[in-house]
């Protein structure tokens, strides 16, 4: 067993290895590189507040575990990518030797090869590098490596309540790492139901644990709903479709995983019609657990509902990836499908080690294509424009990647032509064309009807589903690009609004308070000036203790020492 346990860890090593010459990517740059609250991030802090998780204002995303590690990797690597990449590598060994572990106790004594091919597939999938060579999905392998610690404890012990306080602390940590594993407390309720003979206490404990992790997320989140709108819309049952289709695309990505990509061309809306094949398809691998339990295979079943539980978070039923088709979402199914070829093979090492080698050697080498893909961002959506030609994303992230303006605009034109007319892309695609107009091509007239038409797009789509940041933005702008050309009583209005929609934004605050502040200085009207301190009151009183605020008192204090023109000097660039 020693030496089964060994060769997955060797093989997770050299499946993933060639992620440590990777750099930092796509989310990696919001979550660490610009993440300035990682430097003196703590435990109390990363639990309480998910504005420490990243730089951004996007604050659905709450995985306090993921923080903490890479806070730990910046105080000890500083920004060099070597680091955050090497935990990773090391965490997905340790996952995969959990996994071994964990499968020879729950259904070794029935199959002994599950841990060996269990583990061995997790270890080697190429659909695992996206979570192994992205080091924004850390997430997705705390919560894998907690959970599968859970389940074990799930398998029939001598001690009932050391069992179900390991599992509640298990699965606990497993939410915190990402809110999918909550589903885990019905696969331990399978495996029990499936056995007759593993722990009930241990699963009560792991549904302790998931709800105990569940409410301390929506307490972070402040009541935030964690089921996000489906991405096709429509009734229940349009939405279940679209789930079944779903899984038969990731079914057969996990066999036959030569085309992976971070930006799959999503189906078309609800609207558009069901694809019905892949529907069809769905359905029937939805339904092999129940024809394996018809079949007297309960282990077998019981495997198999493991997998289709451990996909439903992320299907289109319950969206916690936005996305139909995502490799992140195939991680968990891994081990317990890898488990479930055993069930075949039966119990002869040497027709495992032959199964495992013939998968080995198709597997590897596509785990070290696409854990290049992840070098850096060029590569990353070049990669992701050769899979899909249509990706507004791709488009989108050429444009910041651009080393010149004329070249910024074409790609961001591009994203718009691409975006389907009305929806959200299109309103974030709009955004990004209007802010370019405005802060590089010095076009406000141009960028005016740009904004306008991104803030109609997205306020659309806030009506369907929670708003992010994108709103606050687009109208701070709109605001920017109206006071340029002289409509100030556009610019205070749409800067109201905003603030009425996030009024405690900081942000908001502060560019209300420098666009009064540069009116005031222009005009030198006292209704002006006076407009200057009723804004800076008003930031102090909605976001006392941030660093933007703190900085506008430094301002003020230069004003009242100085006089308004002295302060504009030297205060203008103070607050940022």
């Amino acid at each position: 067993m020693r030496a089964q346990l060994a060769l997955v860890c060797l093989l997770a090593l050299l499946a993933h290895g060639w992620s440590l010459r990777n750099g930092f990517v796509y989310d990696d740059h919001r979550f660490i590189e610009e993440n300035a609250a990682l430097e003196r991030l703590g435990v109390a802090q990363a639990v309480s507040d998910p504005s420490t998780h990243t730089a951004d204002r996007d604050r659905d995303v709450y995985r306090p575990l993921r923080a903490l590690s890479h806070a730990f990797d910046l105080g000890r690597w500083g920004l060099d990518p070597f680091g955050f990449h090497l935990h990773s590598l090391l965490l997905h060994v340790l996952t995969v030797g959990i996994a071994f572990l964990s499968l020879q106790r729950l259904v070794g004594s029935e199959f002994p090869m599950a841990g060996l091919l269990g583990a061995g597939l997790l270890a080697i999938h190429p659909m695992g590098v996206e979570v192994v060579g992205w080091v924004s999905s850390r997430g997705d392998q705390y919560a894998l490596a907690f959970g599968l610690l859970g389940l074990a404890l799930t398998a029939p012990t001598g001690r009932p309540g050391t069992a179900a306080l390991g599992s509640a602390v298990a699965l606990f940590m497993a939410v915190l790492g990402k809110e999918s594993a909550a589903v885990l407390p019905l696969v331990g309720a399978w495996y029990v139901q499936a056995t007759r003979r593993g722990c009930r206490t241990a699963v009560l404990g792991m549904a302790v644990g998931a709800a105990a992790a569940l409410g301390l997320r929506q307490w972070a989140l402040g009541g935030l709903s964690p089921v996000q709108t489906a991405p096709h819309g429509g009734s229940l049952l349009t939405q279940v479709g679209w789930a079944l289709v779903g899984l038969a695309r990731t079914a057969g990505h996990l066999v036959w995983p030569a085309s992976l990509s971070i930006e799959y061309a999503q189906a078309p809306p609800a609207g558009g019609g069901l694809p019905w094949g892949a529907v069809a398809m769905g359905l029937l691998i939805a339904c092999v657990p129940w024809m394996l339990v018809r079949a007297r295979h309960r282990q077998a079943a019981w495997l198999a509902g493991w997998a289709l539980l451990a996909y439903l978070p992320s299907s289109s039923l319950l969206v916690t990836l936005r996305e139909l088709v995502n490799d992140r979402a195939a991680y968990p199914l891994l081990a317990p499908l890898g488990a479930l070829i055993a069930c075949w093979l039966g119990a002869s090492l040497v027709r495992s080690l032959i199964v495992l080698g013939l998968l080995a050697s198709a597997l590897v080498p596509l785990s070290w294509e696409r854990s290049a893909v992840f070098h850096d961002d060029r590569s990353l959506w070049t990669e992701a424009t050769a899979s899909n030609p249509t990706s507004v994303r791709a488009q989108l992230a050429f444009a910041a990647l651009a080393d010149s303006e004329p070249e910024a605009h074409r790609h961001l034109q591009r994203a718009v032509e691409l975006a389907q007319a009305g929806s959200k892309l299109e309103g974030l695609a709009l955004a990004r064309l209007g802010e370019h107009l405005l802060e590089r091509s010095h076009d406000p007239d141009a960028a005016i009807p740009v904004l306008r038409a991104a803030l109609a797009d997205l306020l659309r789509a806030a009506a369907a589903e929670r708003s992010g940041r994108d709103l606050e933005e687009v109208r701070g702008h709109l605001a920017q690009g109206l006071e340029s050309v002289g409509r100030t009583e556009e610019a205070d209005s749409v800067l109201a609004e905003a603030l009425a929609a996030s009024g405690a934004s900081p942000a908001l605050h502060v560019q209300r308070v420098l666009m009064l502040q540069l009116r005031a200085e222009r005009t030198q009207a006292a209704a002006d000036v006076a407009a200057v301190e009723a804004a800076l009151a008003a930031a102090e009183a909605a976001a006392p203790d941030h660093p933007l605020v703190a900085s506008l008192r430094r301002w003020r204090a230069s004003r009242e020492s100085g006089g308004l023109e002295a302060a504009g000097a030297e205060g203008t660039a103070g607050p940022p």
